[in-house]
């Protein structure tokens, strides 16, 4: 199949790329995520005449929430951010219409183009781990300002990638190896799962990255689990022995030394920083604000959430340094759970809706499909800031491919 058609062209094939690299901002913004998606999308559509109707709805559903709670905070309202959160909800999902819509040809090039940035950012990860790139710092702080050109082994994290952040990168990371899991690798699957989850944890000492990987790996492998996690444990006790695991060794060194399963879960919780918890104090909120809080006022309606959880701030080091063991501003981790903290019930009803349109056909294509799907969700719904869109871009490009698959043995 892939066989069809040739790569992108050179310039398309780097602009194509902008979507798998949000971070990439060359300084133009002080956001972490450059707009590349609502920009090109945006084209994109224009250029194919059509959208999926129920994307409308959706856009519909968060222009209104913008309105109303623009006429209930005014005059208090912060146009900059109410603007910023809104263009981020749409940055994302655009893509996922976009590129849902593309055409067989425009999909299997993109593919064809994720294998090669696939092994790209093995390649720089590499060579970022072992500083080979330091000279080259300069470049890396121009295309993104926080990244850097080596691992930030000073606070036991690993490399940034083309990212922000280790995490970042590592969920990216993840996405793209599905693609390329799915679509290249035929056989002996099992290997490529250990040397990744080995890249992983050495190269990325990411736990937000690991734990997406291993969401991954319990989908996927289910009975046959028992046997992958004997051969992920030798390989974290090699790790451990080293002591090259980062931020995820260390979480497993505190959750052993625990005495009781409330102890080991506040260890997660803490070391996660704020990411649990907000997802949880979102969700809370909702109960008692169906409608939401209001796009863009989520540095008061987090507050409000996190105060309901009547968590000891003091236990939690991110809020004990940063807010001074206080509830302070905090976005929540998940596309899902931000848009539930700002549009309540109603909002989250529209937004599934708009992709069961597009995912029902999908799941019911083979167990791959579903897999891909579930990931995908849970994503989604816990993992992650709101506008990056790169997990969505795999995520669709990665069912459309198995859906040709699907058509070509019927």
């Amino acid at each position: 199949m892939l066989k069809e058609v040739s790569h992108f062209k050179i310039v398309t094939g780097v602009i194509v790329a902008l979507f798998f690299f949000p971070s990439i901002t060359f300084g133009l913004l002080q956001a972490e995520v450059f707009p590349w998606g609502i920009i090109l999308s945006t084209y994109i559509i224009l250029r194919q005449k059509k959208i999926n109707k129920f994307y409308i709805l959706f856009l519909a559903s968060l222009l209104f929430n913008v309105v109303v709670f623009s006429l209930y905070y005014f005059p208090d309202i912060k146009i900059p951010e109410v603007v910023r959160s809104l263009l981020a909800y749409i940055n994302s999902s655009i893509c996922f219409v976009a590129f849902y819509q593309a055409s067989k040809s425009s999909t299997l090039k993109t593919i064809k183009l994720v294998k090669v940035l696939f092994v790209f950012l093995i390649a720089l990860g590499l060579f970022q781990y072992l500083g080979l790139l330091k000279i080259f710092d300069p470049v890396f702080k121009f295309l993104i300002p926080r990244a850097s050109s080596e691992a930030l082994a000073r606070v036991r994290r690993g490399v940034t990638l083309l990212a922000t952040e280790p995490a970042r990168a590592g969920v990216s990371l993840v996405f793209l190896y599905v693609v390329v899991r799915t679509v290249f690798v035929k056989s002996k699957k099992i290997i490529s799962d250990i040397l990744f989850l080995f890249f992983l944890t050495i190269i990325i000492k990411s736990i937000m990255a690991l734990g997406v990987f291993f969401v991954f790996i319990l989908i996927t492998y289910r009975a046959k689990l028992i046997r992958f996690l004997a051969v992920g444990l030798i390989v974290m006790f090699l790790i451990d022995l080293s002591g090259g695991g980062g931020r995820s060794e260390q979480m497993i060194r505190k959750i052993k030394d625990q005495k009781s399963f409330g102890d080991a879960t506040m260890v997660v919780v803490d070391l996660a920083g704020p990411r649990l918890i907000s997802v949880y104090s979102s969700w809370l909120h909702t109960f008692s604000h169906p409608i939401g809080g209001g796009i863009g006022h989520w540095e008061k309606t987090s507050v409000d959430a996190l105060l309901m959880t009547g968590i000891d701030f003091s236990e939690i080091n991110y809020f004990k340094f940063k807010g001074n063991s206080k509830a302070i501003p905090t976005r929540s981790s998940g596309y899902v759970s931000n848009l539930v903290l700002d549009t309540g019930f109603f909002g989250v009803f529209v937004f599934f809706v708009f992709l069961y349109s597009i995912l029902n056909k999908y799941w019911k294509i083979d167990t791959d499909a579903k897999n891909i799907i579930i990931l995908f969700l849970f994503k989604i719904m816990f993992i992650g800031s709101v506008g990056p869109p790169d997990a969505w871009i795999a995520t669709i490009i990665s069912l459309k491919y198995l859906h040709y698959k699907a058509l070509n043995k019927a």
